[in-house]
């Protein structure tokens, strides 16, 4: 019988690898596991996610590296991308997305602690949960109404023009802007201001990306003006606002 060789004491708990002759009762267990996970992330399900966060990424014992710090990098950047396709097909912001997975495969590939990656995968977890779940609030009765409010979500990053949101909707500009204020509670110029700043706060929150790039990112012609707007709206500068909030 093939022996199964013997990791590192220290090694033991972080990395398993699985043998022909060893027992295959864990592929269904991953398998619902990870269904689990990328159901709470369909419906947006934050309180049922965070339960999950005591279950480890490394408890899949399957081999995806050659090396324990290898195989638990492998696992998690795999799981982060597979969260982040799943919340972009439930709805979630593409591009806020897209850019989340980017940096948090990053962090990953840059982190030599097993504990700081696993930190990662929990954070990436409630992080594509929640998009989803802010995503479902932005139903609206109106589904015409609906496509401009989920485009102006997946667009931040570059201007919007109150004509294209009316011909996306197949409104006249007139008729749209009446109607969507009447279901958004804010003119078109305010919820696309509202929509940026509150990207703007996840960056600062969850990156550290500077306040240039931030403003660039969001297409706001200076940073001066980022940090005008962001004040109007949330009552502080950013930089207060990450010292606070900064994970």
């Amino acid at each position: 019988m093939k022996q199964k060789p013997t990791p590192p004491e220290n090694q033991r708990e972080l990395y398993e690898t699985v043998y022909e002759d060893a027992g295959m009762s864990w592929i269904s267990e991953n398998v619902r596991l990870l269904q689990e996970l990328l159901d709470c992330i369909r419906r947006g399900d934050v309180q049922k996610m965070e339960s999950l966060l005591d279950v480890l990424p490394s408890d899949l014992r399957a081999r995806f590296g050659e090396t324990p710090l290898r195989h638990l990098k492998n696992l998690v950047i795999s799981l982060i991308q597979i969260m982040g396709i799943t919340a972009i097909e439930s709805g979630a912001g593409s591009s806020l997305c897209i850019r989340h997975m980017e940096r948090l495969v990053q962090q990953t590939e840059a982190s030599e602690s097993p504990e700081n990656i696993r930190a990662l995968a929990d954070e990436a977890k409630l992080l594509f949960c929640r998009l989803t779940a802010e995503q479902i609030t932005l139903d609206v009765p109106d589904r015409r109404i609906g496509r401009a409010v989920r485009f102006i979500h997946d667009n931040t990053s570059r201007r919007i023009s109150r004509k294209e949101l009316a011909e996306l909707a197949g409104m006249s500009e007139a008729y749209f802007s009446k109607r969507f204020r009447s279901l958004t509670g804010k003119t078109v110029s305010e919820y696309i201001r509202h929509t940026k700043i509150r990207q703007a706060k996840r960056m600062l929150a969850d990156t550290d990306e500077t306040l240039a790039q931030i403003a660039s990112y969001l297409d706001y012609s200076t940073q001066n003006y980022f940090q005008t707007v962001f004040r109007q709206i949330e009552g502080c500068t950013p930089l207060e606002y990450r010292r606070r909030h900064m994970k």
